[in-house]
């Protein structure tokens, strides 16, 4: 059976990264370079090490978990941007999850969907690459539109965008602080997706808490249109 909330929804809104997209070899590639990097500059760490690191800045809610471990393992800012120099982010190393492409297919069939995502430039041409373009009505990516999240001024772009008010949206992401906290408050429900290294975020209580939860995107479709979609 569907959501008992979801007869009002008429937009839906996702995340990208470790939402649809599998950024995990990309990430493990950062941090293969941040481990080499530093040995240049006499720091040894393992990479199970800096993975542990990355994990616990998540559960802390961490804006940017990489940078945060970075400012714990290396001591100073020139140190730090020397290991920065070595490294490159390798969005080709990017792949969208295998449920992305059905989910997207079916539920555009009954809702409109959007995207508000923290994402550098290129966010259009890489959707299309994935083959997700014709899926999205609305698509509000944080280098283009100058904001990013969990301000509610990006959420609310989107939401304009859409001509849709936050209690017929709904938002899925990986990430509690920049997907589900930010647009619970905004009036919109919103579905945690446990994907990716923040699927060890503390879950709140009260008015904040998601409205569902699933382990991976796949899970989504019976949850939002009901058996046999």
């Amino acid at each position: 059976m569907p959501l008992p909330w979801t007869d009002p929804i008429r937009w839906i809104f996702f995340d990208l990264g470790e939402t649809l997209i599998d950024e995990s070899e990309a990430i493990n590639e950062s941090i293969r370079q941040f481990v080499s990097g530093a040995e240049e500059i006499g720091f040894r760490f393992s990479p199970e090490q800096v993975k542990h690191g990355v994990r616990e800045a998540y559960r802390q809610f961490s804006g940017f978990p990489m940078r945060t471990v970075m400012e714990r393992l290396i001591p100073t800012e020139d140190l730090r941007e020397q290991v920065r120099r070595s490294m490159k982010y390798r969005k080709d190393l990017e792949r969208p999850f295998p449920d992305s492409l059905p989910l997207l297919a079916a539920l555009s069939r009954r809702h409109k969907l959007g995207i508000i995502a923290n994402q550098g430039p290129g966010t259009l041409e890489r959707i299309a690459r994935y083959g997700f373009a014709p899926y999205f009505k609305v698509v509000c990516a944080s280098a283009e539109a100058g904001m990013a999240k969990p301000d509610p001024l990006f959420f609310r772009m989107g939401l304009e965008q859409a001509g849709c008010p936050p209690e017929q949206a709904v938002m899925i992401g990986d990430r509690i602080d920049n997907d589900i906290v930010p647009a619970k408050r905004l009036g919109m429900r919103a579905i945690w997706v446990k994907q990716g290294y923040a699927c060890e975020q503390p879950l709140p209580e009260g008015p904040d808490r998601p409205d569902a939860i699933v382990s991976r995107i796949g899970e989504l479709l019976p949850l939002l249109l009901g058996p046999a979609q």
